[in-house]
């Protein structure tokens, strides 16, 4: 038996420190191989990826890709608390989250990722839109902005406090949303491609996929010039709120909010 599913486990506080430091550097090892292999990928199959431009960009620096590695471990750490504290909640009832594949009907068991993804969209845009406020960018979001020109290693790159915010979703919306645990760890992987997707610099999706998926272009122009493109995986609220942008533009220079 796994020493964390067993329910005296929280009362010992080495253990507790022990499955949150291993699960850090699981995610961030995840984080490391996915952007490590999707990267060699791109490189390798460059030609018959590229089904669109990127803007003109800078090529990224090694101490850019250090500090993005660097806050991307920081990240790593607050989402395993996260998780930790998930787990807690789900030992104790007060999760949705089921393991008998029999609990809800098999058509809800494909359905219910595609519902999480959506209700996570549409959080994940007004909460961007709001760490772009300047009084809130200047301490928070910042951090993921200083790579103008992104990285697969990007992906990960944020301040500790954009990190919760972003994750703390997954432990409320459990609480309320049925979802089978092995869709929720499907969930994160997806999750964790797309980011690395949307950061590579190289667009690996038709013209006719990217109206519906952002792509390395799409955010790209959002990184470059901060006003635009706020969506994470997908371009309906972009498209709906009118903040969609498909090509980067010279009259729409980057707002430097300090």
């Amino acid at each position: 038996m796994l020493y964390f599913l067993d329910t005296a486990f929280w009362s010992h506080l080495e253990w507790v420190a022990l499955f949150v430091a291993s699960l850090a550097v699981v995610i961030f090892a995840r984080y490391l191989a996915i952007s490590v292999l999707y990267q060699f990928l791109v490189k390798k199959l460059r030609a018959k990826v590229s089904h669109g431009t990127t803007p003109k960009k800078r090529t990224a620096t090694s101490k850019q890709i250090k500090r993005e590695i660097t806050w991307a471990f920081t990240a790593s750490l607050v989402f395993a608390v996260l998780v930790a504290l998930s787990l807690l909640a789900y030992q104790n009832g007060l999760t949705q989250v089921y393991t008998d594949i029999h609990e809800h009907s098999l058509t809800y068991f494909f359905v219910s990722p595609a519902l999480m993804l959506v209700l996570y969209e549409s959080y994940y845009y007004w909460l961007h839109r709001w760490m772009h406020l300047p009084r809130v960018f200047k301490h928070v979001h910042k951090v993921h902005h200083e790579s103008t020109s992104p990285t697969v290693f990007t992906a990960f790159s944020f301040h500790p406090i954009e990190a919760f915010l972003q994750f703390i979703f997954f432990p409320a919306v459990i609480m309320l949303v049925p979802v089978h645990a092995v869709m929720l760890a499907a969930i994160f992987l997806l999750l964790s491609f797309f980011a690395v997707v949307n950061h590579a610099g190289a667009e690996i999706y038709s013209r006719g996929m990217r109206k519906f998926l952002i792509g390395a272009s799409h955010h790209e122009i959002h990184h470059q010039q901060f006003r635009a493109n706020f969506g994470l995986n997908f371009t309906g609220w972009d498209i709906f709120m009118k903040t969609e942008r498909t090509e980067p533009t010279g009259s729409d220079k980057a707002i430097q909010q300090k």
